[in-house]
């Protein structure tokens, strides 16, 4: 059960998701340029609002960053066969490291929407 607790806390959650997002905004300033800003933003904000409302509205505003990641999954898989991650060439063997951590993110968030929306989150507001 400690594991499942784990999974479906929003704290967890919200902190695995603002690891990604502080990696992308070192990526916007080091390899991308500031435009890319325009995309990590939002989704950082979009974090912090399901961690700071939670309940349904919460597991909602989650939902879309873990949206938007799954759209980034084949990509993702690309990157471990061919070895090469896309613009952040530069990254190397941490694409080995980075992704199992996005993709255990993704199901971090699946979880969290899951308890959230049932309203089996000790931290349920509605």
């Amino acid at each position: 059960m400690g594991i499942m607790n784990f999974l479906s806390d929003i704290r967890n959650a919200a902190l695995a998701n603002a690891v990604i997002v502080i990696f992308h905004i070192y990526i916007a300033f080091a390899v991308e340029g500031v435009g890319f800003l325009v995309i990590v933003l939002p989704i950082g904000a979009l974090v912090a609002g399901a961690y700071f409302v939670k309940g349904k509205i919460g597991a909602a505003l989650l939902a879309l960053p873990t949206l938007a990641y799954l759209f980034v999954v084949p990509n993702m898989f690309e990157a471990l066969t061919t070895g090469q991650s896309g613009g952040d060439d530069h990254i190397g063997w941490g694409v080995y490291i980075l992704i199992p951590f996005w993709l255990f993110t993704i199901l971090l968030n699946i979880m969290t929407i899951i308890a959230e929306v049932r309203g089996i989150s000790k931290y349920r507001n509605n």
